[in-house]
């Protein structure tokens, strides 16, 4: 790109023949963020112009409209490269790092509020958006089971999709145009991590049999005898013949390779790894789900270890009592004798 862009009449003109308010004004504001970032590494003029503020505030607030909230847009202003590595930290798909990498302890200058930056979009249309702020000094917090609800009890989302009674029909578009975005913000640290698939990883019938169950995963590291973490956001969305079809709830929480939930002291200290070294990397719907398929087989595995290890354990003791019984059996009868 720094080379020839144009030839005419024999001349050539370069890039840095452009005026840089035309450049600005007229060619980089109609790109997207991955493109821009692109451009910031073909020469020095196009280096200086794409680490402007004004040009990824605007590619930030056009991606997410809960960014326009004040708590997140303070929050950025605090950020080292401000909007342009707020975007860099919460644009990718974020993927895990190294297993057993995660802390033990939470650092001690830990936020003690985190922001959730919450929107969801139906097609490329955003339908709904909100920010969240989470206590997390709070001892009963830290201690318990961690669960995020993404929408308040009495609070719904309107999808414009009208459920004419095919649910397999539904679960399709829902499928192919529901999309979610969780940003986890650390106003404190400075940093922030998209912790949602953005696109669905499963859409299924609700148990109750008249909702449908729309789930979110994205695999974190994890620590100790559990390598890597899932990060689940479900949506419940109400489909009622004739009507348009609404998200009733939606929550968040983190279970491990055994299928136990994590407390929120363990959630933090995933997330805090997730937001410092968690591998970014643009990727595409398929691409999540390989990761999530790949994820499942690896747990399965393990449980089935886990199983197998037990059964073993069990037998073994049950082996160990009997031949205990016996021995006793055979102590008393000897002495009997004599």
């Amino acid at each position: 790109m720094a080379s020839i862009s144009s030839y005419k009449g024999g001349a050539t003109t370069t890039i840095t023949g452009i005026d840089p308010d035309v450049l600005e004004s007229h060619i980089l504001t109609k790109i997207d963020g991955p493109s821009l970032a692109c451009s910031a590494s073909t020469c020095h003029l196009l280096h200086t112009l794409c680490r402007k503020d004004n040009l990824w505030k605007d590619i930030c607030n056009a991606t997410w409209n809960s960014v326009k909230h004040p708590l997140v847009r303070d929050a950025i202003a605090k950020f080292p490269g401000g909007y342009r590595s707020f975007f860099y930290g919460a644009f990718p798909m974020v993927r895990p790092g190294s297993p057993g990498r995660t802390r033990r302890v939470l650092p001690q200058d830990y936020a003690w509020k985190i922001y959730s930056a919450v929107d969801i979009y139906y097609g490329s249309k955003g339908i709904h958006s909100k920010v969240i702020v989470t206590d997390t000094g709070d001892s009963a917090f830290l201690a318990f089971s961690f669960w995020l609800d993404l929408l308040d009890s009495q609070e719904s989302v309107k999808i414009p999709l009208k459920f004419e009674g095919d649910e397999n029909k539904c679960m399709l578009k829902l499928k192919e145009n529901l999309a979610l975005s969780c940003i986890l913000i650390d106003p404190i640290r400075k940093r922030a991590v998209n912790i949602s698939s953005l696109t669905p990883i499963s859409v299924r019938p609700h148990w109750d049999g008249n909702d449908v169950q729309v789930m979110y995963a994205t695999i974190l590291s994890g620590f100790g005898s559990s390598e890597f973490v899932e990060c689940r956001i479900v949506a419940t969305v109400r489909c009622k013949y004739g009507k348009d079809v609404k998200m009733r709830e939606a929550y968040l929480y983190l279970e491990d390779m055994h299928k136990m939930r994590l407390n929120g002291d363990r959630s933090l200290r995933i997330f805090l790894e997730a937001m410092e070294n968690g591998e970014r990397k643009k990727g595409n719907a398929g691409e999540e789900r390989e990761i999530y398929m790949k994820y499942r087989e690896l747990k399965r595995k393990r449980i089935e270890g886990d199983y197998r290890r037990e059964t073993r354990l069990r037998i073994g003791c049950r082996v160990a009592c009997l031949a205990y019984l016996i021995a006793f059996v055979f102590l008393c009868n000897f002495l009997n004798v004599f």
